[in-house]
C-alpha cells in the first residue's frame, strides 16, 4: 500500500504533556518509543490552520485507500464499494481533559516516533529526535523536558487503515523538536520562578551550557547502515 508523501509540518508553540523525549519510553513497547502530546488552544489561526492541513491529508489519503481498494476488488467492485461506506476517518486531535474528566477547551495532537527496530535484513538500527534550542541550535546532550514545557516540533504524517474498526487514521511522526521554554523536574519554568532574562547580568559560556546539562541517555543510539534518514535540522 503506497500513499502519497507529504512534507514535514512544523507546529505552532504548545504545551507537552507526558513527552518522553530525552529517553524512550519501554513501558508497553521493548522496543522504546519517544513520544509527546502537544496541547493548543483551538481558537488560535495557527493551530486552527494545522487542524485544516491534517484533516485534508488524512480525507485525501483515505480517498486513496479506498480507490486502490476498489482496484483490488475486480468483479466484486461493487460489493466492496458498499463495505467501504461503513468506513470512517479518525480525528486528527483529542479533546484535553483535566483531572476530573471534564474537556478543558484545549486541543492534543500527539506526535511518535520508534526507537529501535530490526531491518528486513536482519540489522538492528535505532533514532532519537533532534532537539534544538529557542534559538535554534542543535543540543547533543539536552536537558530532560517535563510537562509544561513549551515546543515546536517537526514531524511528518502517515495514513493508515484499521481494519477490525474499520476507521481510517493519521499518524503524526515525530522528527525534531525545538525547545522554547524548559520545565524542568518540579514542574517550574525559569520564568514561574523569577528567574527569566534579565537585560543585564551574567550569560553563562558554552562550555558551562554543556556542563549544565542533563546527564548522557542510557539508551543505545548508534544508527545502523538501514536505519531511518536521519531528520536533519527540517524547518529550524
Amino acid at each position: 500500500m503506497a500513499f502519497k508523501k507529504y512534507a514535514p509540518l512544523l507546529t505552532p508553540p504548545g504545551t507537552a504533556v507526558f513527552p518522553s523525549l530525552t529517553v524512550p519510553d519501554t513501558k508497553f513497547k521493548p522496543e522504546g518509543e519517544y513520544a509527546v502530546k502537544l496541547s493548543f488552544d483551538p481558537t488560535d489561526e495557527r493551530v486552527s490552520a494545522l487542524v485544516a492541513d491534517l484533516e485534508k491529508r488524512r480525507d485525501e489519503l483515505f480517498e486513496a485507500f479506498k480507490a486502490e481498494e476498489l482496484d483490488k476488488a475486480g468483479d466484486k467492485r461493487k460489493l466492496k464499494a458498499k463495505e467501504l461506506e461503513k468506513w470512517d476517518v479518525a480525528p486528527v486531535f483529542t479533546e484535553e481533559l483535566d483531572k476530573d474528566g471534564e474537556e478543558t477547551g484545549r486541543i492534543l495532537i500527539n506526535l511518535k516516533m520508534k526507537a529501535s527496530g530490526v531491518t528486513k535484513t536482519g540489522k538492528k538500527w535505532s533514532q532519537k529526535p533532534t532537539i534544538f534550542d529557542a534559538k535554534g541550535k542543535k543540543m547533543d546532550n539536552p536537558p530532560d523536558i517535563y510537562g509544561g514545557s513549551t515546543l515546536r516540533v517537526s514531524f511528518e504524517t502517515i495514513g493508515g487503515p484499521v481494519q477490525s474498526a474499520k476507521t481510517f487514521y493519521l499518524s503524526n511522526r515525530l522528527l525534531a523538536v525545538k525547545l522554547l521554554q524548559l520545565v524542568a523536574r518540579g514542574g517550574y519554568s525559569a520564568d514561574s520562578l523569577g528567574m527569566g532574562e534579565e537585560e543585564d547580568g551574567y550569560e553563562a559560556d558554552e562550555a558551562e551550557l554543556k556542563g549544565s546539562s542533563a546527564a548522557p541517555r542510557t539508551s543505545a543510539n548508534d544508527e545502523g547502515d538501514d536505519a531511518p534518514a536521519d531528520a536533519g535540522d527540517g524547518d529550524f
